[in-house]
């Protein structure tokens, strides 16, 4: 009828559903990696561009191009989860066949494991496009992420070897002569063995993605590798040319890479991330990691991208939501007990949050444009809800994440304690004056006593030669417990360590192999050697163009043993409560004492350990 305006078309909306004997927490890293599942349901690689928005933050949009031209154009607003039960999207197109897109996920605990719910809503431009979405495309897709879940489900049972078999990677060709050359060469180098084959085989047959910044300690983890090994294999396979090594500095916000070197003294330790609008300066070492990419003389990499946003590209998130103005929303999560961090790129300010139990389960907040409020606040630990409500003039993404960093980053701190990097790779250093807080190091000082009546006793040259044994006899067992050498000061050892109780480990090994020692009768060899250990934070630093570390734990590691009597370890409160079991399984005691320590104000709690009574004449 002439005149009549033309109804708009209205959203197809489908649905599919598929139980899987797992809980939600094991599907949700698999169900929401958007970018492999986008590609399952079979969407083409998309172009992405980043708008900064006027009241903070970013706007993502999106196009699916041809012979290099956008026929397909659309926003992408942020994601909304909450982990880890639901997500969803929304996109709105500019171009293309659709005006509009909302799908996501569900993942609801049922008994026996999960009822996995995929949904979606298409809204077509044109009214004669809603029985090809709704007969044709929808299903397709249902299907598809339906049968996806499937496998998933027999990935976690461990009937298959690929949580997404019917995806096809993306896999450059490596150039296999060269990279069993080198592989070859390292092997021959007497590099870690287990590592070095699956680093081989991961070079040759992963995905152009995962072999794109790759984290040897989470490669460890899925390889079911030594750590430390397979740290120490990423690290020779750089020198050989196998692999190049980049520092990369990360948002504190959305963990995400926003600054890169190859060397560390060329790292910039400040940056601004527009997605978060936050300006930073890294203060953590946890904020820098080394991230390793093949060689392109090994293997180009070419790397598509399907989605950005997603869950798993923030996997320390626990919810996001966009709030419009006036608007409230509410989180239900299940909290482990720990810190974190409720921010908007929207508003200055953080709430501080700390999951404890005895707190409370409900906590209003509040977002405007002076911040979020409270600052701090204390919730329980376990089931809780979370009242966001938006009283500024526009629209806030909300944000929560677990403000512990990750354990897998080769940060510097962990790389420091590998005498691989400290071998191979001993021009790396922060910029002058730059200093980094390490969370937590195991600290052992070792040194010999008496040894200014040994050089008399002996002679220079004896002495000299003695003291030679004594250090490399001190390196191989340094390394034999994690740690590595950092340096040597006179007759003095300093080491480092993953933690206190690899140190104190170190510590009766020391005792145990110095007696081993022929000394040619200048020495008693059990009253020879006086070690001390502490686990605590510090910093690591440049001295003398090398890392090295600076602070209040050094100091004490060092005190403690300045306290030891020849024969002795004398470990602090910190590194004794990590390994006191292991002084009990070698046969020894560790008698406390209260010692004063030259710099600090009050004695210190101490522990002696000792391979037999000191003499009579015997002082610290």
């Amino acid at each position: 009828m002439a005149g009549r305006r033309a109804r708009a078309p209205r959203p197809v909306a489908r649905a599919a559903a598929v139980r899987v004997p797992f809980p939600p927490e094991r599907l949700w890293p698999l169900v929401t990696s958007t970018d492999r599942m986008d590609r399952v349901v079979g969407l083409p690689p998309a172009r992405f561009t980043h708008a900064p928005l006027p009241q903070g933050g970013e706007e993502h949009r999106g196009a699916y191009t041809i012979l290099g031209r956008p026929v397909v154009r659309w926003v992408e607003h942020p994601f909304e989860w909450e982990w880890p039960r639901h997500y969803a999207v929304l996109r709105e197109y500019q171009s293309g066949p659709l005006v509009r897109y909302y799908g996501g996920a569900e993942l609801v605990p049922v008994a026996g494991g999960t009822r996995l719910r995929v949904f979606s809503g298409f809204t077509p431009r044109h009214r004669l496009l809603a029985p090809l979405i709704r007969f044709a495309l929808a299903p397709l897709a249902l299907r598809r992420a339906s049968r996806q879940y499937r496998a998933f489900a027999a990935y976690l049972a461990g009937r298959a070897d690929d949580p997404f078999p019917t995806l096809q990677a993306v896999r450059t060709r490596a150039d296999l002569p060269r990279l069993d050359a080198l592989v070859a060469r390292l092997r021959a180098e007497d590099a870690p063995a287990e590592p070095l084959a699956h680093l081989r085989r991961w070079l040759a047959e992963a995905a152009d993605e995962d072999v794109a910044g790759m984290r040897p300690l989470e490669l460890a983890a899925r390889w079911g590798a030594d750590p430390r090994a397979t740290l120490a294999t990423f690290l020779r396979a750089t020198v050989a040319g196998l692999l190049e090594l980049r520092w990369e500095l990360l948002c504190p916000g959305c963990r995400g890479v926003k600054v890169a070197a190859p060397h560390l003294r060329e790292l910039r330790l400040s940056g601004r991330c527009p997605a978060c609008n936050l300006h930073f300066v890294a203060t953590a070492d946890e904020a820098i990691e080394a991230r390793f990419y093949p060689a392109p003389a090994v293997r180009a990499v070419t790397l598509g991208t399907y989605c950005v946003g997603g869950p798993m590209a923030t996997p320390h998130r626990l919810a996001q939501a966009a709030l419009p103005p006036g608007a409230a929303r509410t989180w239900r999560l299940d909290l482990a007990p720990g810190a974190y961090l409720l921010r908007s790129p929207q508003g200055p300010g953080v709430l501080a949050l700390e999951a404890a139990a005895g707190g409370p389960a409900r906590l209003e907040v509040r977002l405007d444009a002076a911040g979020v409020a409270p600052a701090t606040a204390t919730i329980a630990a376990g089931p809780v809800e979370l009242r966001l409500t938006n009283a500024g003039a526009a629209g806030a993404t909300a944000t929560l994440d677990d403000a512990r960093w990750s354990a897998l980053g080769a940060t510097p701190g962990r790389l420091m304690t590998l005498p691989d990097f400290r071998g191979l790779f001993s021009a790396e250093a922060l910029a002058p004056g730059a200093e980094l807080a390490v969370g937590r190091v195991g600290l052992l000082f070792s040194d010999l006593a008496g040894s200014t009546a040994l050089y008399e006793r002996a002679g220079d040259a004896r002495a000299f030669r003695l003291v030679g044994e004594h250090f490399a006899l001190l390196q191989a067992e340094i390394e034999a417990a994690g740690g590595a050498l950092v340096k040597t000061i006179g007759d003095a050892v300093m080491a480092a360590f993953p933690d206190g109780r690899a140190a104190l480990a170190a510590a009766l090994a020391l005792q145990r192999a110095i007696r081993t020692l022929d000394t040619a009768g200048l020495a008693d060899p059990g009253r020879l050697l006086k070690v001390g250990v502490h686990a605590g934070a510090c910093y690591a630093v440049t001295l003398n163009e090398r890392l090295d570390y600076f602070g209040a734990a050094v100091n004490l590691a060092a005190r403690a043993q300045q306290a030891a009597r020849g024969g002795e370890v004398v470990a602090t409160a910190a590194a004794h409560a990590e390994g006191a079991d292991l002084v009990v399984a070698a046969g020894l005691r560790a008698e406390p004492c209260d010692l004063p320590l030259r710099g600090l104000d009050a004695p210190a709690r101490l522990y002696r350990i000792a391979y037999r009574a000191p003499g009579p004449a015997e002082s610290p």
